[in-house]
């Protein structure tokens, strides 16, 4: 079986040896040797000197490498999946890694469901500045079932961590393009908006084995630096889609669970950040509410902060379920 790899890279000097040679350390007994295509989005590190280097000492590998002027990470994985020549399109970020064994299980994956679109393997969360691992927490899913079809992506992202991430997926490219790829106009949550419309539209099969490593210390994602004062675009998306009824009716409540979620995440991000105000605000929206014990949790928690500081908080009226 035949895979692309896409590797987005911008100033990751540190880290893009890591991800590569992840790539060349594949076991490969199901799957061929990947075509990796490189595209380099204007970095201003030694990124460019370490691909290139790397390129030269291996011209027994398909690389391609490819450069242009920066234009975000949707434009570069857009230009990589134009680049990849198999239908099969796995992503990894520039500041993370495969585990031997990933490609050979998205293989298995699309021998065993062949009626899906989209990919996925389960990944591990690695802080090593801390020294902690932790293996994503996956929800909705047949628990002693190690690979099957996600029945519904929005209540499982709603209820866990996210069962699709940019360096743990496989999609194919016709499916991608279906959807008009990555939208190069966000600049936050961009892959959640490729995840979710994919969601809607194809089915999304996953392996509950570990096959990626996700370095939350080394991102430089605006999502992990700053603490979003509004809602995202793919949460605005999918309301817009909502209230258009363009959503499956099967999934209607699911994603308004996942919008909730995606609010109360914004939410504990301000609060840890500091911006009380700001997480006022979103917490006053009344869909958060779909989340009732969670809305509750993150609303003591405000209100306790609230106090602490000596500031006013509007007191609710209403229990969270009304």
């Amino acid at each position: 079986m035949k895979f692309s790899i896409v590797i987005p890279v911008y100033n990751k000097q540190q880290t893009i040896r890591r991800a590569i040679f992840s790539i060349f350390d594949q076991t490969n007994k199901l799957a061929d040797q990947p075509q990796l295509v490189i595209v380099d989005d204007g970095s201003t590190d030694a990124s460019m000197s370490i691909i290139n280097r790397i390129q030269k000492d291996n011209t027994h590998r398909d690389i391609v490498v490819y450069r242009q002027e920066n234009s975000g990470v949707s434009a570069a994985r857009n230009k990589g999946i134009a680049l990849a020549s198999n239908e099969l399109v796995t992503f990894l970020d520039a500041d993370d890694s495969y585990e031997p064994h990933f490609l050979d299980e998205i293989a298995h994956l699309a021998n065993d469901y062949p009626i899906a679109s989209v990919f996925a393997t389960s990944y591990r969360f690695v802080n090593t500045n801390r020294g902690t691992k932790r293996n994503a927490r996956f929800c909705g899913l047949i628990a002693d079932q190690e690979r099957q079809l996600l029945n519904d992506f929005f209540l499982s992202a709603a209820t866990g961590d996210l069962p699709v991430t940019s360096s743990s997926v496989c999609i194919r490219k016709t499916a991608l393009s279906e959807i008009g790829g990555f939208p190069v106009q966000e600049n936050m949550g961009e892959d959640q908006t490729v995840w979710s419309q994919l969601a809607l539209k194809n089915w999304v099969a996953i392996s509950q084995k570990v096959c990626a490593n996700y370095f939350v210390d080394t991102t430089e994602s605006l999502m992990q630096t700053v603490a979003p004062d509004h809602e995202m675009p793919f949460s605005r998306r999918l309301q817009m889609q909502l209230d258009a009824k363009e959503i499956p009716h099967i999934y209607t409540h699911s994603v308004k669970k996942y919008i909730a979620g995606h609010l109360l995440d914004l939410v504990r991000r301000n609060i840890e950040s500091g911006d009380l105000a700001t997480a006022k605000t979103l917490i006053d929206d009344k869909r958060t509410r779909m989340q009732s014990r969670r809305w509750l949790f993150w609303f003591m928690t405000l209100k306790c902060k609230t106090v602490l500081r000596g500031i006013n908080i509007h007191t609710y009226s209403q229990s969270p379920s009304q």
